[in-house]
């Protein structure tokens, strides 16, 4: 590809990410190109190494904060690019990353969650029933994605294991079973509607508290009934009301119920 940008050779490179701590924050890497800077760090430290534009790929926009932020690089990874100065080399763009097997580890770099091995222990609670973890992924049909800290999203294609998967470092997750159930677990949670909110639920509910449940709100209809409730308070009927009270039976009625809370006949 002669007279490219420039109307030098088109120079291919091989390299290594040394820092990311981009001072303009536009996404930018140093790195040490193969055969093009000595490994020697004394002759050609880190901070003498050219900036290099990463190539973003056609479904992020990379435009006004809008797209993915070209941020996912680690010191570390393999990058292949071009230099658009052409022999110069000095203003590198990177094209992509390569996965390897380091010798330090002699591991693939590729996440051990997409090559089929589940990295994650989950205990289900046995209070709720819930069902096993349904880790069940096949190389190469588990798509994965895990960042620095350890955050994971997983959406796996596996045949009749099929799943998607959120999880925080901190054990919280979200996760679709492959027939539909959907699992959460998470630490305190605190959940806000705006407008109205519904729940219909098609078979049994169960509400399990190891603590207190409180319910607050203006009106309380329970069965969209009509009948009186007790709250604290509140007296009901037991039977041991002087001769003459009304509802002397033992029948539990409350005689003087609060109307706050309604109960369906």
């Amino acid at each position: 590809m002669r007279n490219f940008l420039t109307g030098n050779e088109f120079v291919w490179f091989f390299g290594i990410i040394e820092d990311r701590n981009d001072p303009i924050r536009l996404g930018r890497v140093r790195v040490r190109c193969i055969g093009f800077h000595t490994n020697d760090k004394d002759q050609i430290p880190t901070e003498d190494l050219p900036w290099a534009q990463q190539l973003q790929d056609i479904t992020s926009a990379a435009s006004g904060g809008k797209g993915r932020s070209p941020t996912g690089i680690l010191e570390g990874s393999w990058v292949i690019g071009f230099f658009a100065d052409g022999n110069r080399a000095q203003e590198p763009v990177i094209l992509g990353t390569l996965s390897g097997i380091p010798e330090s580890t002699d591991e693939s770099d590729v996440n051990k969650l997409a090559r089929g091995i589940n990295s994650i222990s989950k205990t289900p609670d046995g209070v709720t029933g819930e069902p096993p973890q349904p880790y069940a992924a096949k190389y190469p049909t588990n798509h994965v994605f895990e960042s620095e800290s350890g955050h994971v999203v997983e959406i796996d294609d596996t045949a009749s294991s099929e799943r998607i998967h959120v999880y925080h470092k901190s054990g919280t997750f979200i996760e679709m079973h492959p027939d539909g159930d959907v699992v959460t677990h998470h630490k305190n949670g605190f959940r806000t509607v705006t407008g109205n909110d519904r729940l219909h639920v098609t078979g049994d509910l169960n509400i399990v508290a190891d603590g207190h449940v409180t319910i607050d709100g203006k009106t309380i209809n329970l069965n969209k009934g009509t009948q009186g409730a007790a709250r604290i308070g509140d007296t009901a009927d037991t039977g041991d009301d002087p001769a003459g009270v009304s509802g002397d039976d033992g029948s539990n009625v409350i005689e003087t119920g609060s109307r706050t809370v309604f109960i369906g006949d």
